[in-house]
C-alpha cells in the first residue's frame, strides 16, 4: 500500500481536490463562480509555460536531428494516425448512436440564434502570422511549431555556429519543465476550483432533451478512453508501454478535465510524454502538434451532434451516405476546431452547410459542445502521449521504450 501511495501520490490527491471541488459545486451551484480568479491564477501560469516550452523543446528536438527524413517519417506517422484514430473514434459513437437513437422524441427550442457565428474558413491562415510578436501567443501555437520548425532546419544548416543554440535550448527546456512543476504544486487548489465551478454551471444541463444524447456520450467516452489509449500504448510498446502509460495518465487527464484546454495541459502533458521514455524527436513534436489537430474527443461530439440533430429534423441519418458524411465532416471539423481563430464556429457552420439544417440550431449544437468539452478534452488530450507512442515505434523501432529507460538510467 505504501509503494501505491508514494508511486499515485500526486494523482490521489488531485483526484481527490476535483471530487471535493464537484461536491462544492453541487450544493453552491452558479454560486461557485466567485472562485474564477483562483483557478485563472493556476490556468494563466500554465499558459505562461506553453509558448516558451514549445519553443525551447522543439528546437532542441529537431535541430539534433542527425537526418531531416526522421521529421518526414515523425510527420506522415503523425497525420496517418489523427486520421486514422479520428475515424474510429466517430465509429465509436456512430454505433451506439445508431442502436439508442438518442435523439428520439427529442424537442428542442429553436426560438434562440446566435450572434458572432463567425470565423475564417482560411485554413492557410492558421500556420503564419503577420507580426513576429505574435507567435509568442497561445492562440497562435499551429504558426509557433510552423516558424520552429523552420527555425531548427535551419539552425541544422548553420551547422558549428547552431550547437551553441541547441544547447542554449535544451538548457532552457529544462528550467522551463522545473517552473512546470513549480507551477504544479497549485494544481490541486486550482483544479478543484475549476471543478466546483464547472459542476455548479453545468451540472443540471444533463438532465432534460438533450439527457438521453449527453448520458449516451459519457458513457462512449469512458470506453474510448480506457479501450483507445490502452490499445494505442500496446501497440506502440507492448505490455511495458501500457503500464508506463497508464502510470502517469492522472495528471494531464484531471488536469483537462479540470480546465477543457488542451493549451493549458499541454505542459502537462509533455512531461507525461518524458516520463514515459517517448523520445524528445517525437514527444516535443508530435505532443503540440496533437494539441492542435490530433482531436478524437472532438470527433465523438460532432458525431453526437450531427446524429442529436438529424434525429430533431426528421432526417434519416442512418444512410450509407449520411454516415460517410458524418466522418468526414467530424473528422475536419475536429482539425479545424484547433487550428484556425474562431475554429468553433465553424466547425458548425460546416455541419449546417453540409447536412442542411437551418441556422438556428447552431445554439445547440453549441450548448452539446460546451456541456461535453470537459470529457472530450480529456480524450484529445491523452490521445497525443498514446499516438507518440506509436510513432516512436515506427521511428526508432520496437524496443524504443527498452533502450530509453537504458539512456536514461
Amino acid at each position: 500500500m505504501g509503494k501505491i501511495w508514494k508511486t499515485y501520490k500526486s494523482s490521489f490527491i488531485l483526484l481527490a481536490a476535483m471530487i471535493i471541488g464537484g461536491v462544492v459545486g453541487k450544493f453552491w451551484g452558479e454560486g461557485a463562480a466567485i472562485l474564477q480568479p483562483i483557478a485563472d491564477l493556476f490556468l494563466d501560469l500554465l499558459y505562461c509555460c506553453v509558448v516558451p516550452l514549445i519553443f525551447c523543446s522543439l528546437t532542441a528536438a529537431i535541430a539534433q536531428m542527425d537526418d531531416l527524413s526522421k521529421l518526414k517519417k515523425i510527420m506522415g506517422t503523425f497525420l496517418a494516425g489523427t486520421l486514422i484514430t479520428g475515424t474510429i473514434a466517430c465509429l465509436f459513437m456512430i454505433i451506439p448512436a445508431i442502436i439508442v437513437n438518442p435523439g428520439q422524441g427529442m424537442v428542442l427550442d429553436m426560438s434562440q440564434d446566435i450572434s458572432n457565428a463567425s470565423g475564417s474558413m482560411n485554413l492557410l491562415a492558421m500556420f503564419a502570422v503577420d507580426d513576429f510578436p505574435k507567435l509568442f501567443s497561445k492562440a497562435n501555437l499551429m504558426a509557433l511549431i510552423v516558424f520552429t520548425v523552420i527555425f531548427s532546419i535551419a539552425i541544422i544548416k548553420a551547422g558549428e555556429k547552431g550547437k551553441a543554440i541547441v544547447k542554449a535550448m535544451n538548457d532552457l527546456t529544462a528550467v522551463i519543465v522545473q517552473v512546470i512543476n513549480i507551477v504544479m504544486k497549485l494544481a490541486p487548489l486550482g483544479l478543484g476550483c475549476y471543478f466546483a465551478i464547472l459542476i455548479g454551471k453545468y451540472g443540471n444541463s444533463v438532465v432534460g432533451p438533450l439527457g438521453k444524447g449527453i448520458v449516451l456520450y459519457l458513457f462512449v467516452v469512458v470506453v474510448y478512453f480506457i479501450v483507445s489509449q490502452t490499445v494505442m500504448a500496446y501497440i506502440g510498446a507492448g505490455k511495458n508501454g501500457v503500464k508506463t502509460w497508464w502510470k502517469g495518465a492522472a495528471a494531464p487527464a484531471l488536469t483537462a478535465l479540470g480546465t477543457c484546454s488542451s493549451a493549458a495541459t499541454l505542459p502537462v502533458n509533455l512531461l507525461h510524454a518524458k516520463k514515459i521514455g517517448i523520445p524528445a524527436d517525437v514527444g516535443d513534436l508530435a505532443i503540440p502538434l496533437g494539441a492542435n489537430l490530433h482531436k478524437d474527443g472532438a470527433c465523438i461530439i460532432q458525431i453526437l451532434k450531427i446524429s442529436l440533430l438529424c434525429e430533431a429534423f426528421g432526417i434519416n441519418y442512418v444512410t450509407p451516405e449520411n454516415i460517410f458524411l458524418s466522418i468526414v465532416v467530424a473528422v475536419i471539423a475536429s482539425v479545424v476546431m484547433g487550428g484556425i481563430p474562431a475554429g468553433g464556429y465553424v466547425a458548425e457552420i460546416f455541419i449546417v452547410s453540409v447536412f442542411g439544417f437551418p441556422t438556428v440550431s447552431i445554439p445547440i449544437m453549441v450548448l452539446i459542445g460546451t456541456i461535453t468539452d470537459a470529457p472530450a478534452t480529456v480524450i484529445n488530450v491523452t490521445g497525443d502521449t498514446g499516438l507518440a507512442m506509436i510513432i516512436s515505434r515506427v521511428v526508432h523501432g520496437k524496443n524504443w521504450l527498452k533502450n530509453s529507460r537504458v539512456s536514461q538510467a
